[in-house]
């Protein structure tokens, strides 16, 4: 996907490839800004009548958000936390991921994306969950082994 790519910065590069036919995803990697900084720049492009000079109806669909389960978590730490809290709500307490959240005081995605090792926390986040689990920071984040 090469046959489009603007010399233009941010943000106006970005409507131009994107007019040109790019993919948010594309656009994301590009100016290394989040999915959800792209989809809400063209919107408003779109808004202010932005079209697409190019049919990108009849292109096959590639690539889009990757599902959960495939991606990889950020560190041995995360991946830690996310166990031990997995372990809490699943084994320990029986809670589901909104009872776990209200909790912890996010939302339940968050929940989801913690337990997987997906989720950069807060210290905040760090320390109710924490005190939830009865434990220390420096505790939560040990690796397993």
């Amino acid at each position: 996907m090469s046959n489009f790519s603007s010399t233009k910065k941010w943000p106006e590069g970005a409507v131009e490839d994107w007019q040109q036919g790019a993919s948010y995803e594309w656009i994301r990697r590009k100016y290394g800004r989040a999915y959800s900084t792209v989809a809400k720049l063209i919107q408003r492009s779109k808004e202010l009548g932005a079209k697409r000079m190019v049919d990108t109806s009849k292109r096959k669909r590639i690539g889009g958000r990757k599902p959960l389960a495939d991606e990889r978590p950020i560190s041995t730490s995360h991946h830690s936390i996310g166990i031990r809290l997995n372990r809490y709500r699943e084994i320990d307490h029986t809670y589901n991921y909104q009872e776990m959240a209200d909790l912890i005081k996010v939302n339940r995605l968050t929940v989801r994306r913690m337990e997987l090792g997906l989720h950069d926390f807060t210290v905040g986040e760090l320390q109710r969950i924490a005190g939830l689990l009865e434990t220390s920071i420096e505790e939560l984040m040990k690796p397993f082994g």
